[in-house]
């Protein structure tokens, strides 16, 4: 991403509409791309969008309606209730586990009927047998049977069944405790694998994994498995992996988030454009005091309007982080940022700086999120409103 003309278009869209501050624009003809790209891989028909990557009820919609997937992961109680309020007919697999107080909050605030929903379109992710126990005490406690998705580790180690032994206790934990609990499916989050020295090897062992999982379940409690279970793993990074059939794995639901906008953190997606830049605009410029040992190419001061921002510098191309950028995103002055560039740059006060944040969690530092359509402002749309 380095077309001068891509990021003069955004800036002059922002000027015109008076933004003189730090923005975060979404272009949506990037996201239609990248989605389009998610629906022409295999497993697309699997396919179940992380919202935690993608932290606005108006992306979230617009994503629905683009892939015409009904399934969204979860990771946040005040998210989940607006998903709830707003989007009766999707199932939602929460992405971590939660604690009873937690459960017990959501109740509160919405109510017999709410607490029903929390019960109908939820899938409560577990990964020992103290949460499963605490999960039926809360079903018992307000008359409605919890769905269980039984977290399966398939090689990151971050917890859940590690061993069909370890399964064995929570499935029948489930079994026993059948007038509070019914059995959903499995995830297995495999994100380590394109970190490990061989990803396809590692890969093919988390399938591995999975599979023999799934054959223990459904060879002692198949009549605790629904008619569509849910066999969940994948995330951006793996997500293609995944085929349109069943033949090569027992996967059936494969989650995909920040594939939509690919964050700077995402190379491995290397046909998927950026779709999120946070924009900020030069609010001083001098020449550096003269020192023989000084680089000419940063020979030229910039500070900008706010930094401190966990994201990639991208544009312009001369413009470089200034001292105590170690890491880069962590500036000296992070509220008014130094950066160099070359003495004859032609960057000038008033103009914008581009970055493309490490990932889309990045929305919730910022009140309003511009969406770009051909390079130009057509809406306003909003980020979650509480960050967790």
């Amino acid at each position: 991403m380095s077309d001068p003309a891509y990021f003069e278009a955004i800036a002059a869209s922002l000027a015109g509409a008076g933004i003189a501050r730090p923005a975060i624009v979404l272009d949506l003809d990037a996201v239609d791309h990248n989605t389009a790209l998610l629906l022409q891989a295999p497993g697309a028909a699997k396919l179940r969008i992380v919202t935690k990557s993608l932290p606005s009820r108006e992306l979230v919609k617009y994503l629905l309606g683009q892939t015409g997937t009904r399934r969204l992961m979860a990771f946040h109680a005040p998210y989940l209730l607006w998903m709830l309020s707003e989007l009766p007919d999707v199932d939602i697999l929460m992405g971590k586990p939660f604690l009873p107080g937690v459960l017990q909050e959501m109740a509160a605030r919405t109510g017999v009927e709410g607490t029903q929903a929390l019960a109908r379109q939820v899938q409560w992710l577990v990964d020992t047998p103290q949460r499963l126990d605490e999960h039926a005490a809360f079903a018992r406690r307000h008359g409605v049977e919890l769905r269980i998705n039984i977290e399966i580790d398939v090689g990151l180690h971050r917890g859940g069944a590690a061993d069909v032994s370890s399964l064995d206790v929570l499935l029948d934990g489930i079994d026993t405790q059948s007038d509070a609990l019914g059995f959903a499916g499995f995830m297995g989050y495999e994100a380590h694998v394109p970190f490990m020295p061989q990803p396809d090897t590692a890969f093919e062992r988390s399938l591995s994994t999975y599979a023999e999982m799934v054959a223990f379940a459904e060879s002692k409690y198949a009549h605790l498995i629904e008619a569509t279970p849910t066999w969940n793993s994948g995330g951006s990074k793996t997500c293609w992996r995944f085929r349109a059939d069943d033949s090569g794995s027992v996967v059936n639901d494969v989650a995909a988030g920040s594939a939509f906008v690919k964050p700077s953190t995402f190379e491995i997606l290397s046909d998927y454009r950026p779709a999120l830049f946070i924009a900020t605009p030069v609010i001083r410029k001098f020449a550096r005091v003269s020192r023989r040992e000084l680089d000419p190419a940063q020979s030229t001061a910039l500070y900008l309007y706010g930094g401190g921002w966990a994201a990639e510098l991208v544009h312009p191309a001369e413009v470089v982080s200034g001292p105590g950028g170690d890491p880069p995103n962590q500036n000296l002055l992070p509220n008014q940022s130094l950066f160099l560039a070359p003495g004859a740059t032609k960057v000038e006060i008033g103009d914008y700086v581009f970055f493309v944040p490490h990932q889309g969690d990045a929305m919730f530092q910022f009140e309003d999120i511009h969406v770009l359509r051909g390079g130009s402002i057509i809406d306003t749309w909003k980020p979650f409103p509480l960050r967790y």
